[in-house]
């Protein structure tokens, strides 16, 4: 399957930054050292800052990249532009397409649900400078409230520009606004590519890009133990708004691999293929792996390790 992102947010937050600092940091996967083939479906490729020496070829509505990316335009419609890179060959690995400032995203999200995509996640920038205002408008707040309401996670850009103190005060009123969506934080839109689109797992340099942003901090479990699924349930649950984004790899009682993925509201846990494939986050040795991610100063470290313990523990008493 095709992970399916969309990417909202009003004119001028900074979503074509984000798509720039995607397009710098298409990483090389650990089986073959090639980059991951990243689509970008993008309303113009005006803005977009690709370095000259990276592209192979172009076309009027088509971006080829030597590191493994593709940028489309929408000038022929959404549908067609999604048809053309499922014809492609190969396949990109991920599809993120940016939404217009004024589209609504929950729509567009519906085009996740498919034979060949899958629905990753909502991400909503926001202007920390602007977007109170704007929430209020009596032109625009109908459209800003209903991208943000619908996101799995928000991005509050630009903090920089505003003082410490609000960037508290802003982060609680849109928790307030969108009953619990959680909020990441930015400047320039730097953040873990993680917690924007699902990247295979690169083994055992799965935390390698989340350790070397000074903004985020994660956690990570690993054990040759195995878990049962209603354990697995429990503990996905516990996971609070702190957790921007979740996963892992869970060998069960039956030993049959689960894998979780939790992107702020959407939790899920599924039953992996008989055969996971060489970018499986977890070797055949390891019964449990887990990572999670959160802003830094807000993730419960040793919350979650006591949530894992409990997952174990449950098991256990499962087994015995």
């Amino acid at each position: 399957m095709i992970g399916f992102t969309v990417l909202g947010g009003y004119l001028g937050v900074g979503k074509t930054t984000l798509l720039n600092n995607i397009l710098r940091n298409n990483l090389p996967s650990a089986e073959d050292g090639s980059s991951k083939r990243i689509a970008l479906l993008i309303n113009d490729f005006g803005d977009i800052n690709i370095d000259a020496k990276l592209i192979q070829s172009q076309t009027d509505n088509q971006i080829n990249l030597a590191n493994g990316c593709v940028c489309c335009t929408l000038t022929d419609g959404f549908t067609n532009a999604v048809e053309t890179l499922l014809e492609a060959s190969p396949k990109p690995d991920h599809i993120i397409v940016e939404a217009s400032g004024v589209a609504d995203v929950n729509n567009l999200s519906q085009y996740g649900h498919s034979d060949e995509l899958k629905l990753a996640s909502i991400i909503v920038v926001a202007d920390a400078e602007t977007v109170r205002e704007k929430a209020h408008d009596k032109y625009v707040a109908k459209t800003i409230q209903r991208q943000l309401r619908s996101a799995d996670l928000i991005l509050l850009n630009k903090v920089d520009l505003i003082d410490e103190s609000e960037v508290d005060n802003l982060t609680a009123w849109l928790a307030e606004l969108t009953e619990g969506v959680p909020v990441a934080c930015s400047v320039k839109c730097h953040v873990p590519m993680s917690l924007i689109f699902d990247l295979e797992s690169r083994g055992n340099s799965v935390n390698e890009e989340i350790h070397a942003h000074e903004h985020y901090d994660s956690w990570s479990f690993s054990t040759p133990q195995t878990a049962t699924r209603a354990a697995l349930e429990t503990f996905m649950q516990k996971l609070d708004s702190h957790v921007l984004r979740c996963k892992g790899v869970i060998v069960d009682e039956s030993g049959d691999q689960l894998t979780l993925q939790v992107v702020g509201n959407r939790k899920v846990i599924e039953r992996q293929a008989s055969d996971p494939g060489p970018d499986s986050l977890i070797d055949g040795a390891v019964g449990i792996e887990l990572v999670a991610i959160g802003m830094a100063g807000a993730l419960d470290t040793a919350k979650l390790d006591t949530m894992a313990q409990d997952l174990l523990n449950n098991s256990d008493l499962v087994a015995s």
